[in-house]
């Protein structure tokens, strides 16, 4: 490509015309202006590098491989990649986008003997699989086959990863490969490898290229319906984030002419929007280096990779750094090469972030922690925390017009220019995913002057400076018999602020004397504090009556002190967990002491049966009632 061709994409990357078309194409066109960029290196995996010429001569190697089998856009194919964080999966995802194929990404955890891979391959109508071969045993195969039958899949096709680098151990390396050969021996087992011999050089049957055609559907951690929810996105919307969130980067970092390559490691599998689109696509697209390290944060050894590889650009979770800050063996964890250090997509508190803070300093880590707050399903749009801002808020909206909140008194959309209110947050961005998928409404958007928003159903207060701070969950009201609800998402948010309270859930139970439902506060102490229960009353004291943030009167009946609170793989709490395990702790009857009607106290009385979630004090006024149904659980 010339300088008038380079100039040309500049162009149409300022204009927005480059995102109107296949997401293969879109990131060739960024990487192809010279032999130069053609010849830096696009992705590390455990030990071997691919350029960008060798990375898109292999998109076309795979891409042939599909046309020879049909798997196009022509045939209506819509394929499952289940793949360890490895360059073949990625391979074969950008093969696929070039013959025009829909792409679900699978998760690994999805193909566990629990797993729900095959109501997702049904219900979101998948017609081929292309496995990583090592989450297939050998004795996995039969079911396999049956589900291949029952589902009537065209192709299930294994992929398999050469292991190496920090993360991976002897054991791993052996079993690996013993396991590789284990199932090409096994009858109807075919391995790409083989097929890339076979249809060398076969004509790519190319996609249509419709930027508006569903070209990946991610997944959430969350399920609905008992499956993780499915978030499918256009070409255009994949395009588009990359624009948003790939530049961004390097302005954080300092470098505001992008003349550095930034090597990023993506914590999340694929089936993640933030690690498929938001690091993996949109570092690509920006011409930066992706380093892989097979399964992510989830490899106890993860860490160990940032030094080893130099990483340049962490994109976490503060579900992550919890689990890292309890390692104990975290002498070798070097954070000295990071240049930025983003722990958004969910709320902090100070608290927490100054623990953070003081991880990453222990560890080399000199920069400040980048905060903020994002969907999935809005693509890339959050709101952003400036560089070593302290303050307990999510961020500042940019664009303003991009996030709205509903006030609850008068039930009218504000932006944060609109001044001091508390309300629930509403999101729109040019990159939200589709809401429907084969005729079926995944979710609802909320239409606002003729534009699509998404209810995050969380509470925001709006300050006086324009930015957010979080103020609970909208949807973590849960009712008893009488439709009377208790709002657990602000009385979690009140409680979990106040220092020396690592982590909190509220939870309904059902209370088996009343046959109604109570909330129950579960608490985790940090672990300098020695009277946890004093810790969670001073707490309930200063969220109550000190400074009235709560404003229901409805106290949790009960507190059980426990050692930590399950979440999900994005580090929220998993509530149907707490509720499912009942989990076992030091309990206490929280109760309320009124003067003329008027919340004064709170007293926190130990219970001798320990554990207990049926045994402490009741709602006041709820003594002695009965009802029939249990309770009903929102969105929790």
């Amino acid at each position: 490509m010339n300088n008038d061709e380079y100039i040309k994409t500049e162009n149409r990357i300022k204009d927005g015309s480059i995102n109107e078309q296949s997401i293969w194409s879109c990131v060739k066109e960024r990487n192809s202006y010279s032999v130069d960029s053609l010849l830096r290196t696009a992705l590390i995996d455990c030990t071997r590098e691919y350029t960008y010429r060798q990375m898109f001569a292999l998109w076309d190697k795979y891409a042939g491989v599909f046309s020879a089998l049909g798997m196009t856009e022509e045939n209506g194919s819509r394929v499952g990649i289940a793949g360890t964080i490895s360059a073949e999966p990625l391979f074969a995802f950008y093969g696929l986008n070039m013959t025009g194929v829909c792409v679900s990404m699978l998760s690994y955890p999805d193909f566990l003997p629990s797993g729900q891979w095959k109501k997702m391959v049904e219900r979101e109508k998948l017609t081929d699989l292309l496995l990583s071969d090592i989450m297939i045993s050998p004795e996995m195969w039969p079911d396999i086959l049956a589900a291949k039958e029952k589902f009537g899949i065209r192709n299930i096709i294994l992929l398999h990863s050469k292991l190496g680098g920090p993360c991976a151990g002897p054991a791993e390396l052996i079993y690996n490969e013993v396991n590789y050969h284990r199932l090409k021996g096994l009858s109807g087992v075919v391995y790409m490898d083989d097929l890339l011999r076979r249809y060398d050089h076969f004509p790519v049957q190319y996609g249509s290229g419709n930027p508006d055609k569903i070209a990946v559907i991610t997944h959430t951690s969350g399920s609905t319906k008992g499956i993780r929810k499915p978030l499918p996105y256009a070409e255009r919307s994949v395009n588009v984030t990359a624009y948003n969130m790939g530049p961004n980067i390097h302005a954080l970092g300092g470098d505001k002419e992008g003349k550095m390559q930034y090597r990023y490691i993506p914590s999340f599998d694929f089936s993640s929007f933030l690690c498929m689109c938001g690091v993996v696509n949109s570092g690509l697209a920006a011409s930066e280096c992706v380093v892989l390290t097979f399964f992510g944060f989830m490899h106890p050894k993860f860490i160990r990779a940032v030094k080893y590889y130099n990483i340049d650009v962490m994109l976490v979770s503060g579900f992550m750094v919890d689990n890292w800050i309890k390692k104990e063996d975290d002498e070798d964890i070097d954070l000295s090469s990071v240049k930025i250090f983003s722990c958004g997509g969910s709320y902090i508190s100070v608290d927490r972030l100054k623990r953070y803070y003081e991880f990453v300093r222990k560890h080399g880590y000199d920069g400040d922690i980048m905060r903020g707050y994002g969907m999935s399903e809005t693509g890339g749009a959050e709101l952003t925390v400036p560089m070593g801002c302290m303050d307990d808020i999510l961020g500042f909206p940019t664009p303003k017009e991009n996030f709205l909140v509903r006030d609850m008194e008068d039930d009218n959309y504000y932006t944060a220019d609109d001044g001091v209110r508390t309300g629930t947050m509403y999101v729109a961005s040019d990159s939200l995913c589709t809401n429907e998928l084969d005729g079926e409404v995944l979710f609802e958007y909320t239409v606002i002057n003729g534009r699509n928003y998404l209810c995050s159903n969380d509470l925001v207060r709006v300050n006086e400076d324009g930015s957010f701070s979080y103020a609970g969950r909208a949807d973590r009201f849960f009712v008893n018999n009488e439709g009377v609800s208790f709002d657990a998402g602000r009385v979690e948010a009140a409680v979990s602020k106040y220092e020396g309270v690592e982590k909190c859930a509220i939870v309904p139970v059902l209370d088996k004397r009343i046959h109604d439902t109570v909330p129950a506060l579960y608490l985790v102490p940090d672990s300098s504090i020695s009277d946890g229960a004093q810790l969670a009353r001073k707490a309930l004291l200063h969220a109550y009556i000190d400074m009235d943030i709560v404003k229901n009167s409805v106290l949790p009946t009960q507190l059980i002190l426990v050692k930590d609170i399950p979440c999900n793989s994005n580090g929220k709490i998993d509530v149907f967990r707490i509720t499912r395990d009942r989990l076992k702790g030091e309990a206490y009857d929280i109760v309320p002491v009124k003067e003329s009607g008027i919340l004064t106290d709170i007293e926190v009385n130990h219970n001798n049966k320990n554990g207990s979630i049926t045994a402490g004090t009741l709602p006041e006024g709820m003594e002695g009632r009965s009802a029939f149904n249990l309770y009903d659980l929102f969105n929790s």
